[in-house]
């Protein structure tokens, strides 16, 4: 069922971000929100597919992630990559969601009732404004791919770390995520309009992807906040997971500033910057996994196999049984 309902997603969501990329080939901004639209198309084939759909009204912090804080933060990029919002509205507008993030995820929970200082949730919101405005702007400007592949991986691992601290659902409604952002990714780069940055208000690279490299920030900023306080992910688990994509955008930008040579060259390379951001996942998957052994042994090691006494009991209370059934004595006595 997980496979089908993330391969489901990224199939949905590949197709129609090829359509609507073949579609609106020469507009930019309507190939822009086709990518967002076959995103959103392809999340929810995927939790359909994996019966892992909200209720409404949202009644809990998974909910609330998947029906107000990511649709919000959906209209937005659609806003900005349809050109109807730019600049300071913009900037306002992606400040105020993360803001809100925090809050809305945990309404109603005993996190808001004094355990969780303020000044945690605004650290959280500015985490979130600040990766949120500074990485869509450098991928929009650039084109690079690379932040939007490793987002992917990070809620790959956010899922599976999530599901083996104990949270089966929470982890896996990341994998349609993830899914659902992949195939939109994939049918982007392949059948999306490609040209170079002419101007310092147009974009370089593919039009939809710094929408799409939005969304997989937003999700997984969601998706690690619902599961540290919900769902018993770590919180140095939840931190290595969020810097995963800003360890693939830093190299790049401290390149930016070298003058020309090899350590430049080592710094803005592609394979390079996976190779970083990979570092801090395969340490979270390492770690959990090791958790995981640990807790399964030990709760297997608290049921006692059978043993032979056990066993030779159980045999002589079932020749008991037969013994006592009635018409016992009369096929006896015929034998």
């Amino acid at each position: 069922m997980v496979v089908r309902a993330v391969l489901g997603a990224g199939a949905v969501a590949a197709a129609l971000g090829a359509v609507g990329a073949g579609i609106s080939r020469r507009q930019p901004a309507l190939a822009g929100v086709a990518a967002i639209v076959a995103f959103v198309w392809g999340v929810v084939a995927g939790l359909f597919l994996l019966r892992a759909l909200p209720s409404l009204p949202p009644t809990t912090g998974l909910d609330r992630f998947l029906v107000i804080l990511l649709p919000v933060a959906l209209a937005i990029e659609a806003e900005a990559a349809a050109n109807w919002i730019s600049g300071f509205w913009l900037t306002a507008g992606r400040g105020c969601v993360a803001l809100l993030a925090v809050p809305v995820l945990l309404h109603g929970s005993v996190w808001l009732e004094g355990e969780t200082p303020a000044v945690v949730i605004l650290a959280a919101a500015l985490f979130l404004w600040a990766s949120w405005e500074g990485i869509t702007g450098d991928v929009r400007a650039s084109g690079d791919r690379v932040v939007a592949l490793m987002t992917v991986g990070a809620l790959v691992v956010a899922g599976l770390t999530i599901a083996m601290a104990g949270w089966l659902k929470g982890g896996l409604v990341a994998l349609p995520l993830a899914g659902a952002l992949a195939g939109a990714i994939l049918a982007e780069w392949g059948g999306g309009p490609t040209w170079r940055r002419s101007g310092p208000g147009e974009v370089g690279g593919t039009p939809g992807l710094p929408g799409l490299t939005a969304a997989g920030l937003v999700a997984l900023f969601g998706l690690v906040v619902v599961g540290r306080c919900f769902g018993r992910l770590g919180s140095a688990a939840a931190l290595l997971i969020l810097l995963a994509p800003l360890l693939a955008v830093l190299p790049l930008g401290i390149g930016r500033m070298l003058p020309d040579s090899a350590g430049q060259r080592l710094l803005r390379s592609a394979r390079y910057r996976i190779l970083l951001a990979l570092v801090p996942l395969v340490i979270v998957v390492i770690v959990a996994k090791a958790d995981f052994d640990t807790r399964l042994g030990r709760l297997v090691g608290e049921i006692p196999p059978p043993g032979p006494v056990a066993a030779d009991a159980s045999a002589g209370a079932d020749r008991f049984k037969l013994l006592r059934t009635p018409g016992s004595a009369s096929r006896r006595a015929r034998s």
